[in-house]
């Protein structure tokens, strides 16, 4: 869909720009605003795109996040249960096995309490995505600094020639 609007946007700028060269300031006119219809709904729909992408990771994240808890959750389990055999053999493993299962149960309760479900494009970013978009703007700059020759740092002495 993005792809045709693409080409349409495209064969409508080629006609406003035969038409100017034509001096047909009507057709030019007419185009030019058919065209900003076009740039218009291809924005909406790049950003409904984006949108439905942005939820596709969060759900995999989440998916993600239940796999994990799918293993430890019967880990915690485990470890409550062995804690009555190791009492009688090791009498301070009870103690020690307990505050392991707490912590994990602890970990996984604060994973999911501290998870934000919000999926707003107006919402304040967080210091990760600030830190991935440096990152991406680092590597942008580096890529562009590739494809051009840099500036030189020092001027050189004017020439002193004789045909000047």
């Amino acid at each position: 869909m993005l792809s045709s609007l693409d080409s349409r946007n495209e064969k409508v700028f080629h006609r406003i720009v035969e038409a100017t060269q034509q001096h047909d300031t009507h057709t030019a006119k007419s185009l030019s605003k058919e065209l900003a219809e076009i740039r218009k709904v291809r924005r909406v729909l790049g950003n409904a795109r984006m949108a439905i992408e942005q939820i596709e990771l969060r759900l995999t994240t989440f998916h993600d996040l239940g796999d994990t808890v799918v293993t430890v959750m019967p880990t915690i389990g485990l470890m409550k249960n062995m804690k009555s055999s190791l009492a009688k053999f090791m009498p301070g493993a009870d103690q020690e096995l307990n505050n392991m299962a707490e912590m994990l149960g602890g970990l996984m309760t604060e994973t999911f309490h501290s998870t934000d479900a919000s999926f707003g494009g107006d919402a304040v970013m967080n210091s990760d995505a600030e830190k991935i978009l440096q990152e991406a703007s680092a590597v942008a700059e580096q890529q562009s600094g590739d494809k051009f020759p840099s500036i030189p740092n020092t001027v050189s002495e004017p020439s002193q020639s004789r045909f000047m």
